[in-house]
């Protein structure tokens, strides 16, 4: 909050604050912040440490997006095979109490 409230009172520092911003966002995994950050740095100034922390962070969120969908997809194939197994389990009781 203090480097933002910086970024508007102070132009002179404006784009190494936003730089800052846009690092430390992009560090605790808040990239969607800091692609905006990165975005408001480059409509000041072309700069290639920027452009490649842009990518770095783009790279991460793909990354993370990734993570994400493997852990729901691994919950589905759990949950199929407890579904499963429990039908499997009461179809077997069925044939059990015929007899």
């Amino acid at each position: 909050m203090f480097l933002e409230e910086l970024a508007r009172t102070h132009t002179e520092g404006r784009r190494d604050y936003i730089y800052y911003l846009a690092f430390g966002n992009a560090r605790i995994k808040n990239y969607d912040l800091s692609l905006n950050y990165c975005r408001a740095f480059l409509e000041i100034e072309s700069n290639e440490q920027v452009r490649s922390l842009e990518e770095y962070i783009k790279k991460q969120s793909d990354k993370e997006i990734a993570k994400g969908m493997a852990v729901a997809g691994g919950a589905a194939l759990v949950l199929g095979g407890i579904l499963g197994l429990g039908f499997a389990m009461a179809r077997n009781k069925q044939k059990r109490d015929k007899k």
